[in-house]
This record gives C-alpha cells, structure tokens and sequence, in this order.
C-alpha cells in the first residue's frame, strides 16, 4: 500500500501521512509528478491508460504517478518510467517546467529530450494498454475528443507547441530592434532584434515572441532557425531562440545573450 504526504495550501509537508485511495483531507493535498518525454523529430511519448484505472480509465496521458514518503519528485519519475514502460531515462536530462495544483494534487511537472524505441517499451498491464509517438496535432485533437488527460495537458499545451519549432525556419516580425528601448521600461535596451512569429499564439494570449541572435544590425524582418526555446516557469510566455541556419549558440551563451531582459524571471533552455 502507498503511502502518500499531505502537503499543505503552500506545498509544505505537514508530517501527517494517508493511504492511497484515502480521501484527501479538505484544503489539503498531495504530491504527484509526470514527465513529458520528446524525442528529435518533436513528437511526445503518450500512453493509453488501461481500463483497470479507477480514475480516467481509456484514457491518454503522459507519464506519471503519485510520489510516496521518502521519495522526490525526480525519484517517482524513474521509478514510474520504469514500471510503467521499462525504460530508463536520462536523469540528467530532466527538467522541471512546471509546479501547479490541479484537484487534490500539487504536481511537479518534467521534461527530457530523448528517442526511445517503441519496441523497447515493456507495458505494464494494470496500468497501461498502448504507447505511441504522437505529434502535438495528435495530441491536441485527443485533447478536443476528450480522449486525453485533460487537467494535464491544457497546463502545458502552449509550451509543446513552441517546442516543435525547434529545428525549424520562422519568419520573425521584429517590433524592438537592436538599440531601441523597452516601451514600459525606457532603460532596458535591447542588444539583440526581438520580435515574434505572426498568425501564433503563446499562452499569454499574444504572439509567440523571439530572441534573435547572431545578427548584428537592426532588422525588421528576419528568416531564421529555431534552435531553442526559452521557457520561464514561472509563466506562460516562452521564447523562440533564432538564429542564422550556419550559426548555434550553447545554452550559457543564449542565456548571456538574453539576460538582459530573462534576468527578471526564473528560466530554463529547451533545446
């Protein structure tokens, strides 16, 4: 029998413990963790969940579970990974994107960039019927038919779709160009041409918005490759990286290039 923390209304534990299936207290909850695995070609590992599941049997969903005492998050990760599908994952690779609270449960949410072999993956029957790779299409439409993890997915959605433009050419309209200021904030100038894809949308309602590096002189429109993706976990406002197809920057540079503006939020590299 599991044997789950209670966490407070700020995710603190309170040294007080249930079982699994018990109810959870009012006011109360308890830890919970998934990962999203992605591999190169942008498409995300989904498993149909099996009918024996009390709770949205049928169902597609990434992969996750309840983290039980003496365990972390990152722990219940590998240990559901492997459970569940057979497969270990780099641990190193892992990175928390997100932390909510969705019902009863205050969730740690991951992500790992890896390619993994569907005919590696070992199913556990009780808890999974089908894998496949999927592409945020797929996914979305699920997600629309009501034939996936809702409470899930619609919490990183926006972030999975800025992904699958890594790798790929985007036409940018730049709105701030190199040496011009910040509209709300006059001090902040820009060293770099920032602007955004047109016709898209990030979570914060507006247009998914671009760094743009290597280009020295200010542009008002630019043609570029997406090698990363910054995404601030604190908020619903991710970031494409572009720059020229001969050119890549490492994560420490990208991070230097845009801390004049990313050293206000808590923010990660996707790449």
């Amino acid at each position: 029998m599991e044997i789950w923390d209670i966490l407070d209304e700020e995710g603190n534990k309170t040294w007080k413990t249930m079982q699994k299936g018990e109810k959870v207290p009012n006011g109360f909850y308890h830890l919970g963790a998934d990962v999203w695995i992605v591999n190169s070609e942008n498409k995300i590992l989904i498993q149909k969940r099996s009918s024996k599941k009390r709770q949205a049997p049928n169902v597609w969903a990434m992969t996750g579970g309840s983290v039980v005492k003496g365990e972390t998050s990152l722990q219940t990760i590998e240990r559901e990974t492997i459970e569940e599908l057979g497969i270990q994952l780099n641990k190193k690779e892992l990175q928390l994107i997100k932390h909510y609270k969705t019902g009863e449960v205050c969730l740690d949410t991951y992500l790992i960039r890896q390619d993994i072999k569907i005919d590696d993956i070992i199913m556990q029957e009780d808890e999974v019927s089908d894998v496949k790779w999927a592409t945020y299409e797929e996914i979305e439409e699920l997600f629309q038919n009501h034939q996936f993890l809702a409470n899930r997915w619609e919490f990183v959605r926006y972030l999975m779709k800025a992904i699958q433009y890594i790798g790929k050419e985007v036409e940018v309209k730049v709105e701030r160009t190199i040496g011009s200021s910040h509209l709300e904030y006059p001090e902040t100038i820009y060293p770099i041409n920032y602007g955004f894809v047109p016709k898209t949308m990030s979570g914060d309602g507006e247009e998914l918005d671009c760094y743009i590096l290597g280009e020295d002189k200010p542009v008002k429109q630019y043609r570029g490759k997406c090698i990363a993706v910054i995404h601030r976990l604190e908020e619903d406002d991710d970031k494409l990286i572009i720059a020229p197809n001969n050119k890549n920057f490492t994560n420490e540079e990208i991070k230097q290039l845009t801390y004049f503006q990313e050293r206000h939020f808590k923010s990660i590299v996707i790449r």
